[in-house]
């Protein structure tokens, strides 16, 4: 039977063919009025033509040979509206690794052609992450706007994370090389005072980022750390005699946080992150991640015979109850004692 007009229509091809049955539509007109085919797609028997002419007429897209860059600018266009230069530019190079897709019909790429993506992405499982996360959004973008039937990405594996870190404590000589260069006017050199600050004071870089000048108490040579990620990391620390000239030197109550960014109230980690690590690369010293500076802080108090509860109370590490955070007096001069050690 004949399909009404635009309900394109199924043909069957002469000789033996594997797929002899044809599906075919009309997309147009010419200007002397002649139909404008196009082939949809061939098929084994007439049943699966029939089922895929039916899928074809619901969802014309499936069917429209649209590649997954086309589908990747249209999603791109409408992400980036409210997105800020930073994740732009970030986004950008993440997608640099998906470009071997995107002369492909969106709707035929496979799933294991995407897990061999990742297979052979030799990348942090962050980065994984990071990038199948954009995948998502592209191939979910493609299902809500009926270029594709299903999203593949939530079966692709990146794997477990895997977190080893090395923590490596700075020597006497890489202190030393800090101290030299504290008032170099190279490059990155002026963040040697922070690198020295959290080496002799075991704070978070997180504690420091949001320590504000006010906090700092120089006339009784204490720190009142009160924001940081534990409950015990709520602490006070003494000013080490080897660094107060250092703290007091940066304290400025015009700003309200200790360390402020170039262009924001405070600095932000992704900004001090790679100027830490250029600083130790210009000064030779070897790499460093910027949390060694506890284990170092640590390791030095340990090594100068401070008892373990004075340096778990310093650095953070033990939960107390609220009066037992209220640091007494005599708390703060035995805290001190263990901080002068340190020289």
């Amino acid at each position: 039977m004949k399909n009404e007009n635009g309900a394109g229509n199924i043909y069957k091809l002469k000789g033996k063919r594997r797929k002899p049955w044809v599906i075919r539509i009309t997309t147009g007109y010419t200007v002397d009025g002649k139909q404008v085919r196009k082939v949809v797609g061939t098929y084994e028997t007439k049943r699966i033509a029939q089922e895929a002419l039916f899928e074809y007429l619901k969802n014309p897209r499936l069917y429209s040979k649209t590649t997954f860059k086309d589908v990747r600018e249209l999603w791109w266009n409408t992400y980036i509206i409210d997105k800020s230069h930073r994740t732009i530019e970030t986004n950008k190079f993440r997608m640099k690794f998906f470009e071997s897709l995107d002369n492909r019909e969106i709707a035929e790429i496979k799933l294991f052609e995407l897990q061999n993506l990742f297979d052979n992405m030799n990348r942090s499982w962050s980065f994984k992450i990071s990038c199948k996360s954009i995948l998502n959004m592209i191939f979910d973008y493609a299902l809500k706007n009926d270029f594709i039937s299903s999203n593949k990405i939530s079966f692709v594996e990146v794997g477990k994370k895997i977190k080893i870190l090395e923590r490596k404590i700075f020597t006497k000589e890489e202190i030393g090389i800090l101290w030299k260069n504290i008032n170099s006017a190279e490059e990155y050199c002026q963040y040697i005072y922070i690198v020295l600050i959290l080496l002799y004071t075991g704070m978070r870089i997180g504690e420091l980022q949001n320590l504000k000048n006010e906090d700092i108490d120089l006339e009784n040579r204490i720190i009142k750390i009160k924001a940081s990620k534990t409950e015990a990391g709520v602490r006070v620390i003494p000013i080490s005699s080897k660094i107060y000239d250092l703290v007091k030197k940066h304290v400025n109550l015009e700003q309200e946080y200790f360390v402020k960014g170039d262009t924001t109230l405070k600095l932000s980690y992704s900004t001090f992150k790679p100027r830490f690590q250029k600083l130790l690369k210009k000064l030779g010293i070897q790499e460093h991640t910027i949390h060694d500076t506890r284990h170092t802080f640590a390791t030095m108090l340990n090594n100068a015979d401070a008892n373990s509860t004075t340096i778990t109370k310093l650095i953070g590490h033990v939960n107390f109850n609220t009066t037992e955070n209220i640091y007494t007096h005599k708390d703060t001069d035995e805290l001190r004692k263990a901080i002068e050690l340190l020289n």
